[in-house]
């Protein structure tokens, strides 16, 4: 054994470990502001200063970035060259669970360690290194490459020399002057290597970058205590997952942007090989955004008008100055500090708004996409919606998000409030109007047998009359708003419907058309709105 610990002194005397090359000088580079987009991307953008030195020089980790939105930029005068990525552990630790972490999160302290095995078995040092065989893939074409295998080396340097001693034979460890009780998680990032041709010392250099992992989520609330308007308050929460933010500018996207490669990692964030990227390539050629996420799920609520306990309301202030870009809306955040893993709430503002109450009632297409009548079941019962029509008069677009209307300090309901360009109106549902009862009716007239031929198929053309009835039982006069969906030409609607023409189903026998009415209903009055339609059917 001692002639066993006598070898491997020497040979590690021997080892050209220590001969390293001079790391790159580091770069330090803040997050200076975040766009925050609804579908868990960010783009970040980071400044910092370049060293007054010449040689290589290091500017991350950074988190994976999307394809083709990692940008450097710097001053006039400096001088790149060689710029690469390269992996490098992140700065992200954790807690020690093993004697191994403990070595490895304390490397340069001095400790006397305690070994197993007969002879000498304690011996003190300063820890230069840990290392644990990782398997390495084989280059292409060359099966001579074996990968790595044992149970991982310390190097300690003694009085004598270096020494290194297999890690499974250390017992015990005691620091002699600090400990440090966290180490590293052993993720590698990705970093940004180049060679500065001159001291650059002061220059900036900035990083932009779009990633994964940080989302924004809006909410509104809606008092219409007040007769005359309503309040709309607006909060954001944000989710954190990618680094620490602080004193962060942070901006609040709302609209739809088109990010095509949103599901493609950047080559330069080393994740994957050539195949696999050139794959993730191929398959992210398309559009994935059409649209913002629904917000949530839809809960309309009826809720016993039991008084609460009237604490101070939300009121959040005058909105702050948003920036518009083209169709995209910026609504800024200043200082905000948020850890990686916490969740953030932020108050926006709150600002009076002209509503009006409308109930509103939709009745649906009853032909199929096979050009078959599947008439109105008599059993369902028709629900009218007591909603809000609001008018956007914020001077910005609201965003598609869960909206609670209250009364007095009491719920109404939740709903969605779909997204609202400045100026416009938009319908909020409350909750289900039970004072209100809805009938239709629809019945066939007339009836053309083989009437038409279309595409090798025969068609019968129907003539159906709809009645529509509404009956109130509230003390008030109200505002309703109907809208009928049918498959076929509108021949007569009374009162007068506005009628549009809507694009579903231009490759089909019928053309679709929506019949829109806006009625005053007196209490205790019922009002009837009638159509005709042809409609051709299979016969």
């Amino acid at each position: 054994m001692k002639r066993m610990l006598v070898t491997l002194l020497l040979v590690a005397l021997t080892l050209p470990v220590l001969a390293q090359e001079d790391a790159p000088a580091l770069v330090d580079t803040q997050v200076q502001s975040v766009a925050l987009f609804k579908n868990g991307f960010g783009f970040f953008t980071r400044v910092g200063e370049l060293p007054d030195t010449r040689g290589e020089v290091q500017i991350g980790p950074l988190p994976p970035a999307v394809h083709g939105t990692l940008w450097l930029g710097w001053d006039q005068g400096v001088q790149f060259g060689n710029l690469r990525s390269r992996k490098v552990p992140g700065t992200a630790t954790r807690g020690v669970y093993s004697i191994e972490d403990l070595i490895r999160a304390n490397t340069g302290e001095r400790a006397r360690i305690r070994l197993s095995g007969e002879g000498r078995n304690e011996v003190t040092g300063t820890i230069v290194s840990f290392s644990k065989p990782e398997a390495m893939p084989p280059r292409p074409m060359d099966t001579s490459i074996m990968p790595p295998s044992g149970p991982g080396v310390l190097l300690l340097r003694t009085d004598n020399g270096v020494m290194a001693v297999e890690m499974h034979r250390v017992e015990t460890v005691v620091f002699l002057n600090r400990q440090r009780t966290e180490v590293p998680t052993g993720a590698m990032h990705a970093a940004i290597v180049g060679d500065l041709r001159e001291p650059a010392g002061g220059a900036g250099v900035s990083v932009s970058y779009l990633t994964r992992g940080i989302t924004w989520a809006p909410s509104y609330r809606v008092d219409i205590s007040s007769d005359d308007s309503a309040l709309l308050t607006t909060k954001a929460v944000i989710i954190n997952e990618v680094e620490d933010l602080e004193n962060t500018r942070v901006e609040l996207v709302t609209g739809f942007p088109h990010l095509e490669f949103m599901n493609v990692i950047s080559p330069l964030a080393q994740r994957e090989d050539l195949a696999s990227f050139l794959n993730s390539l191929y398959s992210g050629q398309q559009e994935y955004m059409r649209r913002e996420a629904p917000a949530m799920a839809q809960v309309a609520m009826n809720v016993p008008m039991e008084m609460y306990g009237m604490g101070p309301m939300p009121d959040y202030g005058a909105p702050a100055v948003g920036v518009e870009a083209e169709d995209l809306f910026f609504y800024p955040l200043e200082n905000v500090t948020l850890a990686f893993g916490e969740t953030g709430y932020y108050p926006l503002f709150s600002q009076r708004v002209p509503h009006e109450d409308v109930y509103t009632w939709e009745i649906p297409d009853y032909v199929d996409e096979y050009d078959q009548y599947r008439g109105p079941d008599a059993q369902q019962r028709q629900i009218v919606w007591h909603s809000l029509r609001l008018t956007n008069e914020t001077g910005m677009p609201w965003t598609t998000a869960p909206a609670e209307t209250m009364q007095d300090g009491r719920i109404l309901g939740q709903s969605t409030l779909n997204y609202t360009a400045r100026g416009a109106e938009t319908l909020l549902k409350i909750t289900q109007a039970l004072g209100i009862a809805a009938e239709e009716l629809e019945l066939e007239i007339n009836r053309e047998p083989g009437a038409q031929n279309v595409r090798g198929n025969r068609y019968d053309r129907v003539t159906v009359q709809g009645t529509l009835t509404m009956r109130s039982h509230l003390d008030r006069e109200v505002t309703v708003e109907v809208k009928k969906t049918l498959t076929g030409e509108v021949q007569e609607t009374s009162p007068q419907a506005e009628v549009e023409k809507l694009a579903a189903g231009l490759q089909q026998a019928n053309p679709r058309s929506r019949l829109t009415w806006e009625l005053p209903l007196p209490p205790g009055e019922t009002v009837e709105m009638t159509y005709v339609y042809s409609v051709l059917v299979r016969g």
